[in-house]
Formats: C-alpha cells, sequence, structure tokens
C-alpha cells in the first residue's frame, strides 16, 4: 500500500449494525489521524486522507468493517 507516499485516499466501510456510532467511529478515526474527514450516514462509509502506517491500526477501530486505499485510474 502506499507507493512510497506517506499518506493517502482511504474509504473506510463500517459494518452494518454501527449506523448508531458513527460520530463516535469518526472520532476514533481522527484519533488515529484521519484527516480531511467526510462521513456519508447514509452508505455508511467515511472518506478521508490517512497515514500509510496508521491504517492497520484503523481497521481494528470496534465498527470497522474494512479500510481500503482509494485507487485512481487514468487512461494511457
Amino acid at each position: 500500500m502506499g507507493s512510497g507516499k506517506s499518506t493517502v485516499d482511504v474509504t473506510i466501510r463500517l459494518e452494518k449494525g454501527a449506523s448508531a456510532k458513527m460520530d463516535e467511529i469518526v472520532r476514533a478515526l481522527e484519533g488515529l489521524g484521519l484527516e480531511e474527514v467526510e462521513p456519508h450516514h447514509r452508505f455508511m462509509i467515511v472518506n478521508g486522507r490517512a497515514k500509510v502506517g496508521s491504517i492497520d491500526k484503523m481497521k481494528q477501530v470496534e465498527g470497522v468493517a474494512s479500510v481500503r486505499e482509494d485507487q485512481i485510474y487514468t487512461a494511457q
């Protein structure tokens, strides 16, 4: 992950039963360094920017189903 970058854009998917705790989960993720946070309550996802080294810690937050680095695709 990261391709030599220190920070990457990420999409964090929350567990189905975590909707009532979304604000709490976002605060926990921010405490781990998530920046430029964009929570999407309807879709149960959070977008943001994170240090590559913090991604594994974010995956361990209660209520987080997955943390994935966003991929950028360009035409060649």
